[in-house]
């Protein structure tokens, strides 16, 4: 009979489900990032923490919890900064006059980013690798689905 039975991942890691009951077995040796969620005589359930990248670059498997919250303050400046240079209509960001400088305008363009990805840029919960240097090079989409697409956001 084969001891494992069946393997899935999901947004969190990955689930191994196991033939028979190996609670005591298993308990002393799983690492921290990894619990048993599930243990009946037939089958045992085990969760494992995985950050695994969705899209571009590298390819690898990094065992460990959620990442912590990294506020990049630059970003969020440069965000702030974006929306002092546009003004507001009816709540929504408005060009009247262009800036002349060209970085002056990229920057300006983060004013128009879907609203959960300034949140996200605001709590410090961006994907990783986003940063001001990558939006201020990237050609932004108008669409916001786009947008996320673009940046590593999941869909909505």
């Amino acid at each position: 009979m084969a001891l494992l039975q069946e393997v899935r991942l999901n947004a969190h890691g990955m689930l191994i489900t196991l033939s028979g009951d190996h609670t005591i077995a298993l308990s002393s040796a799983l690492e921290e990032e990894a619990t048993i969620l599930s243990t009946s005589r037939r089958r045992t359930t085990i969760a494992i923490e995985l950050a695994l990248p969705l899209r571009g670059g590298r390819r690898r498997i990094e065992l460990g919890k959620r990442r912590p919250r990294e506020h990049d303050k630059t970003l969020i400046a440069a965000l702030r900064r974006a929306h002092s240079m546009v003004d507001k209509d009816r709540g929504m960001p408005v060009v009247l006059i262009a800036s002349s400088s060209p970085y002056e305008r990229r920057i300006q363009r983060l004013a128009f980013l879907a609203p959960d990805i300034q949140r996200a840029i605001i709590h410090g919960i961006q994907p990783p690798g986003l940063n001001l240097e990558r939006l201020v090079k990237c050609e932004l989409p108008v669409d916001w689905q786009k947008q996320r697409e673009l940046l590593g956001f999941d869909p909505i």
